[in-house]
């Protein structure tokens, strides 16, 4: 059986293989193979199903004050955008989730009318492959989608078979970069898979850093000796040639890959990725998601406003510097 103490169980495959992630009731902790010091989950005897904790322990999520971020900012009329896949096949059109509904479950079955239920056995495709439509025949209950506060997002594995999840928030607290992990959930799986500050803060971040870059880039075309000290704020010591004082090669590398951060890589961080029943990743054939023989993807319009706010606050697209 389950040891009482942890409450979820992940498993997440990445690039350097497959490993277990496990939540405690008060906590995350992350297994990284035998080496770790943080425990793992290898005691479990059956990893393909368990069941499922009584209930959410809402004592992991905190309640937070609203952020000053989101005053001025009207709620928007959907909070989500869901759009299905049959390999790289968008089939059915996109289903809107209207804000007053906190919870939106995307199944297997035919009812066409629910206003927060997205049922996928109704959708034709003419293009269907055999592997779609018996990967479809395990869809079953789906997953359960749930609006938190202003903007989080929690998930929950309702199907009887695995689905494979992209979430740069789980990525972080599973201690990988973005988007190097998919990461599976088990049959009664229930865990945050978004959290709306974090993302906030992380686009903040990564858009100062692109405009910052971007003066940087300037600087060292046009010859100037401010070239390595503004390199320096941005790539660190290794940008500079001790002994020259000079930006060096490689930092000049940096600063072009930082400058060349676009409106498409921050858009994802406000996308989640879902496949059903089928794995995708460097531990398996498929290597991408469009692989996978069925496939939703999620845009999350509160996460969106906020890039919108601030793209058009910092104006960081208006020198030229979009690629």
């Amino acid at each position: 059986g389950i040891n009482a103490e942890y409450g979820d169980l992940i498993q997440i495959e990445g690039a350097e293989g497959q490993h277990h992630a496990e939540r405690k009731v008060l906590g995350w902790d992350s297994g990284y193979g035998c080496n770790s010091t943080l425990p793992t989950v290898t005691h479990y005897r059956n990893k393909n199903f368990w069941e499922p904790p009584s209930m959410l322990q809402h004592s992991t999520m905190e309640q937070r004050i609203p952020s000053p971020i989101l005053r001025g900012l009207a709620i928007p009329e959907h909070w989500c955008s869901i759009q299905y896949f049959e390999l790289d096949h968008k089939v059915g059109e996109t289903f809107k989730v209207l804000s007053k509904y906190r919870e939106v479950k995307v199944d297997g079955y035919v009812n066409p009318s629910e206003p927060n239920r997205f049922c996928l056995g109704q959708l034709s495709n003419v293009h269907r492959t055999e592997a779609s439509e018996k990967a479809r025949l395990h869809v079953g209950q789906g997953v359960m989608l749930t609006l938190e506060g202003q903007g989080d997002v929690l998930l929950e594995c309702k199907s009887q078979h695995p689905v494979f999840v992209q979430s740069q928030y789980l990525d972080k607290q599973s201690q990988r970069k973005p988007g190097d992990a998919v990461h599976k959930f088990f049959p009664g799986t229930h865990l945050k898979v978004f959290d709306l500050q974090d993302c906030y803060d992380t686009i903040m971040t990564k858009a100062q850093i692109a405009q910052s870059a971007a003066r940087a880039q300037a600087l060292a075309v046009s010859g100037s000796p401010d070239a390595a000290q503004a390199a320096l704020q941005i790539v660190g010591p290794k940008a500079i040639n001790p002994e020259s004082g000079l930006l060096t090669r490689d930092g000049m590398v940096q600063i072009n890959a930082a400058a060349n951060i676009g409106v498409d890589d921050l858009r994802r961080m406000c996308i989640l990725r879902l496949s059903f029943v089928k794995g995708w990743g460097p531990d398996y054939h498929r290597i991408n998601i469009k692989f996978t023989p069925c496939w939703i993807e999620i845009q999350l319009h509160r996460a969106l406003q906020l890039l919108d706010d601030v793209l058009r606050r910092t104006q960081m697209y208006e020198a030229g510097q979009d690629h």
